[in-house]
């Protein structure tokens, strides 16, 4: 699985599928974080089933919906507090 690194502990990429969150696992991936809405969902692997796939897999997992319609100061600031503090665990991959 192809992902960008924009800084130390923090990785940008696609919806990760069960496999593709195997191998962030083994790559050492600790935080996955989905900013996807409730409409951009990936079907066969909504929040509730990533979470629990990511904690199955030894992982902690974020959901922050951010849509142009949503994103304001409040949840930016949010957003760069929850990041900040989840990298200082590890690599974070965000989707």
């Amino acid at each position: 699985m192809d992902y960008i690194e924009l800084a130390d502990n923090l990785v940008f990429g696609s919806q990760p599928g069960r496999k593709d969150m195997e191998s962030l696992a083994n790559k050492g991936i600790k935080t996955l974080v989905n900013v996807r809405s409730a409409d951009e969902e990936e079907p066969d692997l909504p929040p509730d089933a990533e979470r629990e796939a990511a904690h199955e897999l030894g992982m902690n997992f974020l959901h922050i919906p951010a849509t142009a319609d949503n994103i304001s100061d409040e949840l930016s600031a949010e957003i760069h507090q929850k990041l900040s503090e989840a990298r200082k665990d590890g690599l974070v991959y965000v989707h």
